[in-house]
């Protein structure tokens, strides 16, 4: 039977009524496929909605969302920062607790649009040239190997739909069961390496697939494949999804697919990708986020605002500058604050010490030195504003201090208490509620805290209270979003930076594999790569490692491994990976048992005239707790009703 003879509009795009109009539709707003499938453009007013709703965990991801994609959240997506990822990764910390994805995911329909693209193009070669028609199949089985990369990271095997089925069939036929999660893992890298041979090689429009965006997704993916792999029996979840291989693979699956991952990364340098650099190491890692940077590390790009190019031209807006900068003249003038960053990311950049080999507070002369020096790392300094950094924008210089100590006679640990105060600090510290809050503290006047916090008893919004701010993709210009929807900062799906850094996990693991010290000095010369750039001292491979995983974690880890891995934490906090990382090391249920987040707050010590810094449970922390089952999130209640050969994950 023919597969389309028309397409209808709010299936193919998704967009406003204005956008229908300009498409010329049919009555009833119906297209004949010839319209659309003839030209390249036309293509593309097909493929712009399945583009929007691919699942790119951006600006607006929000990690217990409404279940209806990644873009809306109930027409409140300003509040994505909320319930960042972020917050459960313990990378920062804002309102809501983030246990389990959430969402129930479940996008179909989207498959079903992209197989039908792939069906009905080969009625339409005739109008391409034989690489223009290839390109076009390769970039639709690229989009469908995302789908079920948001699919299968989340379930394990789901149903593999490869062609279009008949709506009018029996309902029986059109139920199909889950397939193993090897055999889903297998089929997102068919798609890919099909993508990566036949789609196109034009690299300019980076909001657009192409061969390369395909191998980027194909090391992300088959990176988490591999994991899953190696480390999937950790979590000690059994029953009949993972004896049946729906849920989990065999440990021997792991090679196979870091090796996938990491010749997709070798493919991508080979086509010229590197690393964007700059004499000003600083300012050249702020542009990897907010310059266009084609011509080295940008590979696929979701763009922002009036002048979003095709596919992602949709005028969309985030919130992430009102919802990151305090409240303040040029800052945010809408919530502010409401994802901050913890001690536990912070503290894993180069940075001078804030305590002493006796366990002392190192005493500062001024609370900028945690910062103005050549020990804190260029890209520290790119991704906080710390005490005294001034924002380039507005010109504001960020006044941040928690409080004043009358005299500090203790250790860093008399100061940190797991409770929110103990004798000592009851004793000893000061905190005000208000803005640059002045007190007589021993004879003198001295100033509190500062105008953007500590603020105490004020709240968890507006103001710091973990004692720096998040300044990665703040955006650098006069007409950055100070109010709610007006930012316009690119989303960067894809970058050399993250490649370098699965490339440097799979070649250390294939090195485990296969005992091979060349493969795990590899890696290091990636991390080294990485921290080259960020102006970072180079990592030195240890011959002998100490394995620190059985005690962190239950299992083997050795320290080049966990270096490799704090190193991608480094290069890719708040790009919403951390979580789907500790995921899939499955490290998440053991780091976090009712954790709290620290922060890193500067106190003023009246009584030395000097400075110090405290890794203290955060001001408004949100516990954080994740369960072995949560590996797994559970197949969606309503698809189960409606399909009962869907299989029920294991937990739950």
């Amino acid at each position: 039977m023919k597969i389309i003879k028309y397409l209808f509009c709010t299936v193919i795009i998704g967009l406003t009524v204005a956008s229908c109009n300009d498409l010329e539709l049919e009555p009833k707003g119906i297209i004949d496929e010839n319209t659309l499938l003839r030209s390249d453009n036309g293509v593309m007013k097909y493929l712009a909605g399945i583009y929007n709703d691919l699942p790119i965990e951006d600006f607006n991801y929000k990690a217990t969302g409404d279940g209806r994609g990644y873009t809306h959240h109930d027409g409140q997506f300003w509040e994505a920062q909320k319930g960042s990822p972020a917050t459960a990764a313990c990378e920062g910390t804002g309102r809501g607790e983030t246990n389990g994805d959430g969402f129930g995911y479940w996008p179909y329909g989207r498959i079903r649009d992209i197989n039908l693209f792939i069906e009905a193009l080969p009625r339409y070669k005739g109008n391409y040239t034989e690489d223009e028609y290839n390109a076009l199949l390769g970039e639709g089985r690229f989009l469908r190997a995302f789908y079920y990369f948001g699919l299968v990271k989340r379930y394990g095997g789901v149903p593999i739909v490869d062609k279009v089925q008949d709506p009018t069939a029996n309902i029986d036929s059109l139920r199909l069961p889950r397939s193993t999660e090897y055999d889903c893992w297998k089929f997102i890298h068919n798609d890919l390496k099909f993508a990566m041979e036949n789609a196109s090689t034009k690299r300019a429009n980076t909001s657009r697939a192409n061969r390369y965006v395909a191998a980027a997704l194909m090391s992300r993916a088959m990176l988490y494949a591999a994991c899953n792999a190696k480390y999937g029996s950790y979590s000690g979840i059994t029953g009949p999804a993972t004896d049946s291989g729906l849920m989990g693979m065999a440990p021997d699956h792991a090679e196979e697919f870091f090796q996938y991952a990491y010749d997709a990364c070798k493919f991508l340098h080979d086509a010229g990708f590197k690393l964007h650099t700059g004499a000003d190491k600083v300012a050249a890692y702020v542009e990897v986020f907010l310059g266009d940077n084609n011509q080295d590390e940008d590979i696929f790009v979701k763009k922002y605002g009036p002048n979003a190019t095709t596919p992602f031209n949709m005028n969309l807006y985030h919130s992430w500058d009102s919802m990151v900068l305090p409240l303040g003249t040029g800052l945010s003038s809408s919530v502010g604050c409401a994802l901050q960053p913890v001690w536990e990311c912070m503290g894993l950049f180069q940075m001078p010490a804030i305590v002493d080999g006796d366990g002392n507070p190192v005493r500062f002369n001024s609370l900028s030195d945690i910062w103005n020096n050549d020990e804190m790392e260029a890209r520290c300094k790119a991704d906080f504003f710390f005490p005294g950094m001034t924002d380039p924008v507005s010109g504001t210089v960020f006044d941040i201090q928690a409080g004043v100590y009358k005299s500090y006679p203790g250790s860093a640990a008399d100061g940190t208490p797991e409770a929110s105060e103990s004798d000592f600090t009851n004793k000893y510290r000061v905190r005000a509620r208000g803005a640059s809050v002045t007190q007589t503290i021993n004879g003198k006047q001295v100033k509190v805290n500062g105008k953007f916090g500590l603020d105490e008893g004020a709240g968890d919004e507006g103001k710091i209270y973990t004692g720096a701010v998040i300044r990665k993709y703040i955006g650098n210009t006069a007409d950055r979003g100070a109010e709610l929807y007006k930012s316009s900062q690119p989303w960067k799906v894809f970058r050399y930076g993250e490649i370098l850094c699965n490339w440097a996990e799979a070649a250390y693991e294939l090195g485990l594999i296969r005992n091979d010290e060349s493969l795990k000095k590899e890696a290091v010369d990636h991390v080294n790569e990485l921290r080259n750039r960020a102006g970072a001292r180079p990592y030195s491979y240890q011959q002998s490692p100490i394995d620190i995983g059985f005690e962190k974690y239950g299992f083997s880890v050795d320290e080049n491994l966990q270096f490799i891995r704090d190193e991608r934490e480094r290069e890719l906090c708040f790009e919403n990976q951390l979580y789907w990382d500790q995921r899939r090391w499955r490290i998440s249920d053991v780091i976090f048992q009712n954790y709290w987040p620290h922060s890193l707050l500067g106190y003023y010590v009246a009584d030395e005239d000097k400075y110090i810094f405290l890794k203290e449970v955060t001001f408004f922390g949100r516990r954080l707790t994740f369960e072995k089952r949560w590996y797994y999130e559970q197949i969606p209640g309503g698809e189960i009703n409606k399909n009962p050969l869907l299989v029920r994950n294991d937990g739950y």
